[in-house]
């Protein structure tokens, strides 16, 4: 890739952050199809689909950019789902695909439930249906049995011209009803399959208003129903699922106080003069901070970035009547007079985390621009003019939208408040090793089970610094590894004198005759620094040796963020065997060699082992 055309991908690239119109992604489409070898991963998607999604794919591919892949989409013939899916040699399943979506328009997938709902008897309705479940049931099948990929479903949408008018939503039995509990059969029966998640057309289309999202001219002369109102936000709901599987989702949220948390300036306003309360004009801001409140527990991680004195900021969470947001809420703040860029700089240092998993919301038009110049890394947030549509803007993006929801996600925003009393024992300690018997940790460490899937996926989807591999993994992938006689996932949870920090470990071990090979090993940031890694090593070779395996070996798959592992192998004994571009091959000998202790600072549990 020349240097003008990398100039002009990252220019287009910020002009779709600041002005995301379909214009804006139609042009970030046309400069990665120009120039197909980008550099960029490759992210493979394979459509099948019964109506014209052609002009949805510029969005796809211009969002997938901002995600830093490449999107190389492959459409299946018109209206030809299931002789795509059937056909085992379809070039929806040559294409290896990394996605899979299949787009249905409701007239086609049921025409008697969405045009000729009056002639049905309620049997006829029952059996309509029966076949809509029992036939996608069967494409499901069919994909599973061709492709790992995670696939995208979307929904039914409601009838808006409905039959029997206004009488229609007044029974069970008539057309609204009925869609809506065929929508409901179509989700539950497809949790029996893995890694299959649904687009919400019914929601999405009532947002953007049903006579503005369809185009009933295009529908019937090219089968082209999506408006051009529609076509962003639908877009980004498929890209949603990108970031999520790709694990680019953001962990952090950092905010602005002064006309952001509240209206006006409390340093010049004062306690009892900000905008603050039940009522307008202050009712907006307490709305928004209750959304920030939900994404804290979701297990959105919250800073403070705000040029004020920290006294008057830390005043209003801790007196004023009507915040919701209160100081403990806070991972940690930079209140100051320092330019926003150096500290969230400071955030990200602080929390170690990377800077792109940070996203920052202010109100002030020159702080997002100084913020987005000097860290494009960062999603920036510029709040509109009138504060009620802050809660919208902060959420309809789907930053910190993930694919799993884990009592562990409930708990990682106190977790990372509990970090700053660790900090404290650490200070007050005389050696390392005394602060770690002074934590008190206790480890469980053991064999995953179906219950562990979710939170185990998720962990291998958004762990990117202590990570030998880097190897992202669904919920179906997972459970592939759990099924297989060959393979071992281990878990391993960890509590300390100060908080639970939950399932915070993952090893991925395989067996090939009296070889085990570490697939993946991985520890979320928050339990870096106490020996967990060596428990999860320990637990490896212990497995290993009851397997009479005569050594064990790993890699390192280099990426931008897991230097810190790069020598993970070399400093627990593991010779290098080989060395490529992309990382080294260790091996260590392990027959006749005694088995190793846990740390002698960690009281260990083995569950299953």
């Amino acid at each position: 890739m020349t240097a003008a055309l990398h100039k002009e991908i990252t220019n287009t690239i910020a002009r779709v952050k600041v002005d995301p119109t379909y214009i804006a992604y139609s042009a970030l489409a046309n400069l990665t199809d120009s120039a197909p070898d980008l550099g960029f991963p490759q992210y493979r998607i394979s459509i099948l689909r019964n109506f014209t999604i052609e002009p949805l794919i510029p969005v796809i591919k211009g969002e997938a950019m901002r995600l830093g892949v490449a999107a190389d989409v492959r459409l299946s013939d018109f209206d030809a789902i299931a002789e795509s899916v059937f056909n085992s040699q379809s070039q929806i399943y040559s294409h290896d695909p990394h996605l899979m979506i299949m787009a249905q328009w409701p007239e086609t997938w049921s025409p008697a439930l969405t045009n000729k709902f009056l002639t049905l008897t309620p049997e006829q309705i029952d059996d309509e249906v029966e076949r809509v479940v029992e036939t996608t049931r069967n494409l499901i099948q069919a994909i599973r049995s061709n492709s790992t990929a995670p696939l995208i479903i979307n929904n039914f949408l409601l009838p808006t011209t409905r039959t029997l008018g206004i009488l229609d939503f007044q029974s069970e039995s008539h057309q609204t009803h009925v869609i809506l509990r065929l929508n409901r059969a179509l989700l539950e029966m497809s949790k029996s399959f893995p890694d299959v998640y649904w687009i919400d057309l019914m929601s999405l289309f009532s947002r953007v208003g049903y006579d503005n999202a369809v185009d009933q001219r295009n529908w019937h002369i090219a089968r082209a129903p999506l408006s051009k109102n529609v076509l962003v936000p639908l877009g980004l709901e498929y890209a949603k699922f990108i970031r999520a599987l790709s694990g680019k989702t953001r962990k952090c949220l950092v905010l602005d106080c002064d006309n952001t948390l509240w209206g006006g300036v409390i340093g010049e306003d004062g306690l009892d003069g900000i905008k603050l309360g039940q009522t307008h004009p202050g009712s907006s801001f307490v709305t928004f901070q209750q959304e920030c409140l939900n994404l804290y527990n979701r297990g959105v991680i919250l800073a403070l970035c705000s040029k004020n004195n920290e006294a008057d900021v830390l005043d209003v969470f801790k007196n004023h009547p009507d915040t919701i947001l209160k100081e403990h809420h806070f991972a940690t703040w930079q209140v100051n007079w320092d330019d926003k860029a150096t500290n969230i700089r400071r955030i990200a240092d602080e929390l170690n985390i990377d800077i792109d998993s940070l996203v920052f919301v202010d109100d002030n038009a020159f702080e997002c621009d100084w913020v987005r110049s000097q860290l494009p890394q960062v999603e920036v947030i510029h709040l509109p003019k009138e504060p009620f549509h802050y809660r919208r803007d902060l959420i309809s993006p789907g930053f910190f939208d993930s694919l799993a929801f884990s009592s562990e996600d409930k708990k990682r925003s106190a977790m990372y408040v509990s970090d700053n009393q660790r900090k404290l024992r650490m200070m007050a300690a005389t050696s390392l090793n005394d602060y770690l018997v002074n934590l008190n940790l206790r480890a469980e460490i053991g064999r995953a089970n179906k219950d562990d899937l979710p939170r185990i996926s998720q962990l291998t989807q958004k762990t990117n610094q202590f990570n030998v591999t880097t190897k992202r993994y669904t919920e179906g992938d997972i459970e592939r590894f759990f099924g297989a006689p060959n393979s071992d996932v281990f878990f391993l949870r960890l509590t300390d004198r100060i908080s639970e920090l939950g399932l915070i470990g993952v090893a991925i071990v395989e067996y090939r005759d009296t070889v085990a090979d570490i697939d993946s090993l991985l520890l979320s940031c928050r339990a870096l620094g106490r020996g967990a890694e060596e428990v999860l090593l320990c637990a490896i070779q212990k497995s290993a040796a009851t397997r009479a395996c005569k050594k064990l070996t790993g890699t390192y798959l280099m990426s931008k963020k897991n230097m810190q592992v790069s020598d993970f192998y070399e400093k627990h004994g593991f010779t290098l065997t080989e060395k490529t571009p992309h990382g080294t091959r260790w091996e260590l000998a392990i027959e006749g060699r005694p088995l190793p202790n846990y740390p002698n600072w960690i009281n260990v549990l083995e569950i299953n082992t």
